[in-house]
C-alpha cells in the first residue's frame, strides 16, 4: 500500500504582497493652495518730501547751488524738511573733516618741499657748503640794499611759502649782495636806490644802451 501525502498549500496573505513603484498608491495630500493667503500688496510710501526745502544751518551761509545739488538726493530718499535739516550738521562735519585732512596734507607737503629746497641749496656748489654762511650774509645785504629789510612783505612771503629756501632765489639775492658790495656808489635806503644799475649788471643783455 502506497502512502499518500497530502500537500497543504499555503495561501499567501495580502500583507506579503509587494507592489512596484508604479503600482504604489498615491497618498492624497491636503490642498494648501486654496487656503493660501494672497500676496500682500505693499502700501505705497507716504510722500514726505516738501515742494521746496527750507533749510538753514546756524553759523553757516548755505550756498544756493549746493542746496540745489542736494535737493534731488533728499527727494530720492523721501526726506521731510525736518529730516533733511538733521543731515546738514552731519554733512558739515564730514566736510570740515575732509577740509582739515586736505589742509594737513598740504602743510606736510609744504614742509617736505621746504626741507628739500634747503637740502638742495646747502649742497649747491655756488652758494652751499663752505659758502653757506657767506651766501646768507650777502643775501641779507642785497635785501637791505633794495629796502627789503626784516618784516618786508616780500621777505615774509618767502618765509611763509618756504621759497626762501629755494636754491635759485638764494643765488639771485646773493648775486645782488655781491653787486652791492662791489659797487660803492650803490645807495642804501628806500627813496633813491639805483635799482636800474643792479638790473643792468644782473641782466646785461636785456638792458639797451
Amino acid at each position: 500500500m502506497t502512502d499518500t501525502t497530502t500537500l497543504e498549500t499555503e495561501t499567501p496573505t495580502t500583507d506579503a504582497v509587494e507592489t512596484t513603484a508604479l503600482g504604489s498608491p498615491v497618498e492624497d495630500k491636503p490642498d494648501t493652495t486654496s487656503d493660501a493667503p494672497a500676496d500682500k500688496v505693499e502700501d505705497a510710501p507716504v510722500v514726505k518730501a516738501p515742494e521746496k526745502y527750507e533749510l538753514a544751518l546756524e553759523g553757516v551761509d548755505l550756498d544756493a547751488d549746493t542746496l540745489s545739488a542736494a535737493e534731488p538726493i533728499f527727494r530720492e530718499l523721501n526726506l521731510s524738511n525736518e529730516e533733511a535739516a538733521k543731515l546738514l550738521p552731519v554733512a558739515k562735519g564730514f566736510a570740515d573733516k575732509i577740509g582739515e585732512t586736505l589742509i594737513n596734507e598740504l602743510v606736510q607737503q609744504g614742509q617736505a618741499k621746504r626741507q628739500s629746497w634747503l637740502t638742495e641749496a646747502k649742497a649747491d656748489p655756488e652758494i652751499g657748503g663752505a659758502k653757506w654762511d657767506e651766501s646768507l650774509h650777502l643775501a641779507a645785504k642785497g635785501f637791505d640794499a633794495i629796502g627789503f629789510k626784516d618784516g618786508h612783505p616780500f621777505r615774509q612771503a618767502l618765509e611763509e611759502t618756504g621759497f626762501g629756501n629755494n636754491v635759485h632765489m638764494i643765488q639771485l639775492v646773493r648775486k645782488l649782495g655781491e653787486l652791492v658790495s662791489e659797487d660803492g656808489s650803490f645807495e642804501r635806503g628806500d627813496a633813491a636806490l639805483k635799482v636800474e644799475n643792479v638790473a643792468a649788471q644782473l641782466y646785461p643783455n636785456d638792458v639797451k644802451g
